[in-house]
């Protein structure tokens, strides 16, 4: 049922009462009427006023007599009461429909089935409920909420006696489901009827306006079609209910509440996503008009020189701004040649791009050149140039001030139809300079202020051009690594290394010639492009005078340092070569002289090339080896030296190449971490050394206690395939986890143990034994020794050698042997080679050692034999 509308309240208080509250001429009830029309009725017209009364009156003779009819039956009252109740629900949970001040609701359908089932006084009472609920909710007004539901009510008695009548009228003719059909159609246009123009009836009095029958069809016509749709589903309903029983009516009404709540769900979610669009409409229009007014106040107000320029290139007119700009007067610009305020330099480029348009006339242009003030202040602008059609003498002119001029403007003439341009100059020379700034910062390194790797490029780009074009315009590039940049960062702070480049860079350039250019392209690398070259001995000389520069000593917060470089040398007098190949090859001499041990100059040759060419294919041959499975594997016993009795083996890999023959394993082990392939490597001997010892133990049981090591690399640590490849080897050939040793270096733990510390942690809880190799020779820290789960410290072979030697490397043995036996751990020698080193080691107390003089490292079938004829381990072997 929709809303009631409502006049405002007038502005002006309303005229007095003819009867004031408190006359003494006035009754009790004129004077509680005169309190009523003050506070509800002051913008009542007396017919509206009327008209009000009668709705109400009506509305409570019907609601009256429905009470009374009630009263009388009482077996009617639960279903009655259920009628009202569901009116009274369905009321206040309308469907409200957007973006109008209307809304939907089942109320009505409750009412027809209240008037087919129940009887007209049911269905007053739940019209009146539903008019007095939705009227509560849509506004304030006691006027209206006593007229509304009023309304209802008279029209629900109104809409009984029809629907009655019809049935009477209608039974022999359609039948008695026709007939209630038909009856309650005629019973809801009877109610819309009813209900909607008594209420609009009033309020068009009361606004001083006629009622409209069409204004009143068309605004409402939709409620009434609402309104014979409910009366039709309200039929159905009852038939069916007739048919099927009354429980039909209760699950018709649970779907028709569950579809308008889901339908009001559906539209309030609509409504909130309209509402938000709507907002960010707004908001955006609002934006845009800001930024509107903002755009109009700028333009408006810019300062940009404007004048106007005749074909004999004088000025015929100038406005303030441009006189402003240049710092003179108006009156000093009229009438000379505009190409004078220009700088002599940039007018060449003007009157080509004025004669490029000459013939253009709707062409225009625009262009950055440079101002002379009137002081010689040089001022760079941006020139708009457009063509101007000059309408003749006759036309005024605006000038500068305001006022119109219909001859000739401070002397200047305007011939007629004359061809002029205008220009229109800005101010651009803030930008320019930030400009130029800009250009220096992307061509610079920030901290030390030499061209960076752009620039470098660049300059090296035109090199390489200049001397393809002239092959005297020689060139050399010198690359440049600090030897001890890293040990300063590490050790003294990022500040420190700063500090250290910035002395680095000062040095380049006090060494190399004023047009040799110094850059440094990150890091600590630094390059030099030496040009105009006559001979290759002036680029040695430059990078003898970098390398003095930098061999000399400097203080670095307090330590002193000497930075020391290696350089790489090309020169230009080879192939004809890219930037970036010039730039490869200066690469390859410095680590050329990195490798020659630091501190070094060396030139490039082509023979750089076949060794990195080598490198390749041995990397190539690598891969193929360790997927077709052609990598070996050698076994170095390990003994206990007490009783000289063996309780293990180390595992080497080996590779035999099919023409280089065998290759090193510092060689070929290197050359995989590097090239990423350690991990299939460290992976295939893992298998391989436990699928052997596992077929050992099957073969000669006497030897179960013994064990297997395998040596890790950085790069093992951090690959978390690690763990589950081990425990899955394990599983696979069925060897206990004891039975394993995985040996890490001193040097690679150190400089991993962020990412070692949870891969060692989690083999130990396989129970896999865990060695530190070549202890002594790194800078572990007895802190970590004293937490990380290692089982054994192996003495690098380098001590055991030097024992013979000096009491000093017998001495550190010593103490190694202390620190592992106090941390619990065991001890093994490494490189036993003679029997007084034997003997040393056995004195000290060394747990187990391996080397040459005890066995050299066996092939399978060799390390068969030995176990064969080892005596059997009587304990497992120790923790390793």
């Amino acid at each position: 049922m929709p809303d009631a509308p409502h006049a405002p309240r007038p502005s002006l208080p309303p005229p007095p009462d003819p009867a004031p509250t408190g006359s003494p001429g006035a009754s009790a009830a004129t004077q509680a009427w005169a309190r009523m029309r003050q506070a509800h009725f002051h913008d009542y017209p007396p017919a509206a006023a009327a008209c009000w009364l009668a709705i109400t009156l009506a509305g409570l003779v019907a609601g009256g007599w429905a009470l009374m009819q009630v009263a009388a039956s009482p077996a009617t009252w639960p279903m009655t009461l259920l009628a009202v109740a569901a009116a009274a629900i369905a009321s206040s949970h309308p469907v409200r429909i957007p973006r109008s001040k209307f809304s939907l609701s089942t109320a009505d359908l409750c009412t027809y089935v209240a008037l087919a089932t129940l009887g007209p006084a049911a269905a007053i009472l739940a019209a009146g409920a539903d008019g007095a609920l939705g009227t509560a909710r849509a506004t304030t007004r006691l006027t209206s909420r006593v007229a509304t539901p009023a309304a209802a009510m008279a029209a629900a008695g109104l809409a009984g006696l029809a629907h009655q009548g019809s049935i009477t009228l209608l039974a022999g003719g359609l039948g008695e489901a026709g007939a209630l059909m038909a009856a309650l159609g005629v019973a809801a246009l009877v109610l819309f009827i009813g209900t909607t123009l008594p209420l609009v009836s009033m309020m068009a009095i009361k606004r001083g306006q006629t009622v409209s029958l069409g204004d009143w069809i068309t605004g409402y016509g939709w409620v009434g079609a609402m309104m014979q749709a409910a009366a039709l589903t309200a039929g159905f309903v009852v038939l069916n209910a007739r048919i099927f029983g009354a429980g039909l009516v209760v699950a018709a009404g649970v779907l028709l509440a569950a579809s308008a709540l889901l339908l009001r769900i559906s539209l309030a979610r609509q409504e909130a996503e309209q509402a938000a669009q709507e907002a960010q409409l707004s908001l955006a229009r609002r934006e845009a008009e800001i930024n509107q007014q903002r755009f109009t106040a700028a333009f408006t107000h810019a300062a940009v020189g404007m004048a106007i320029v005749g074909e004999d290139r004088r000025t015929l007119q100038v406005n303030l701004s441009l006189a402003q700009l240049l710092g003179a007067a108006e009156a000093e610009l009229i009438g000379i040649e505009f190409e004078r305020l220009l700088h002599a330099d940039d007018v060449p480029l003007l009157e080509r791009l004025i004669r490029d348009i000459a013939n253009r006339p709707d062409q225009a242009f625009s262009v950055q050149l440079r101002c002379q003030r009137s002081d010689g202040q040089e001022l760079w602008v941006t020139l708009h140039c457009s063509r101007f059609q000059d309408p003749g003498a006759a036309l005024a002119l605006p000038t500068s001030t305001g006022t119109a001029a219909t001859g000739p403007a401070n002397g200047a003439v305007a011939s007629a139809d004359k061809r002029c341009v205008i220009y229109q100059l800005h101010d651009i020379t803030s930008r320019h300079l930030a400009e130029q700034r800009l250009q220096h910062i992307a061509y610079h390194d920030s901290l030390t202020d030499l061209a960076n790797r752009a620039c470098f490029t660049e300059r090296l780009m035109i090199a390489v051009q200049r001397q393809r074009d002239d092959a005297d315009a020689r060139f050399a590039v010198m690359f440049l690594d600090l030897d001890r940049f890293k040990i300063v960062n590490d050790s003294l702070g990022h500040q420190a290394g700063n500090e250290l480049l910035c002395e680095v860079a000062q040095r380049l350039r006090a060494s190399v010639r004023p047009r040799d250019l110094v850059a440094r392209l990150g890091g600590d690398e630094f390059a030099v492009l030496c040009e105009a070259l006559s001979d290759p001995t002036q680029a040695h000389q430059v990078a003898a005078r970098v390398g003095a520069a930098l061999s000399l000593p400097l203080s670095v917060r307090g330590t002193e340092v000497v930075p020391g470089a290696s350089i790489g040398i090309t020169l230009s007098d080879l192939q004809e070569r890219s930037v970036d190949d010039v730039l490869r090859d200066a690469d390859l001499a410095m680590y050329e002289a990195k490798a020659a041990g630091r501190g070094r100059v060396v030139v490039f040759d082509a023979s750089m090339h076949e060794r990195i060419a080598d490198r390749l294919a041995l990397e190539a041959d690598l891969r193929h080896a360790i997927g077709e499975g052609k990598l070996s594997a050698a076994f170095q016993p390990i003994f206990e030296l007490g009783e000289r009795r063996l309780v293990g083996l180390e595992t080497l890999a080996r590779w035999e190449h099919p023409s280089r023959g065998a290759i090193p394993p510092a060689v070929f082990i290197k050359l995989a971490e590097e090239s990423g392939h350690i991990a299939a490597v460290t992976r295939w001997v893992i298998d391989h050394a436990v699928a052997q010892l596992a077929q050992w133990r099957h073969e000669q049981p006497r030897h179960a206690g013994l064990y297997i090591a395998v040596n890790l690399s950085g790069r093992d640590l951090t690959d978390a395939t690690l763990v589950p490849h081990v425990q899955a080897v394990l599983a696979k050939h069925a060897l206990p986890a004891a039975q394993l040793a995985l040996e890490i270096t001193e040097t690679t733990l150190m400089g991993h143990l962020d990412t070692a510390v949870s891969s060692l942690h989690a083999l130990r809880c396989l129970g896999v034994r865990l060695s530190i190799d070549d202890f002594g020779t790194g800078y572990s820290s007895l802190a970590y020794l004293s937490t990380l789960p290692f089982d054994c410290l192996k003495i690098d072979r380098s001590f055991v050698i030097g024992m013979a030697s000096g009491a000093q490397n017998v001495e550190i043995v010593r103490t190694v042997l202390q620190l592992g036996h106090t941390l619990g751990k065991v001890v093994v020698a490494e490189g036993i080679e003679t029997a007084e080193q034997l003997q040393q080691l056995q004195q000290l107390g060394v747990d187990c050692g391996q080397g040459y003089l005890l066995a050299r490292p066996l092939g399978p079938q060799a390390a068969r034999e030995l176990l064969m004829a080892a005596a059997p381990m009587r304990e497992p072997a120790p923790a390793h």
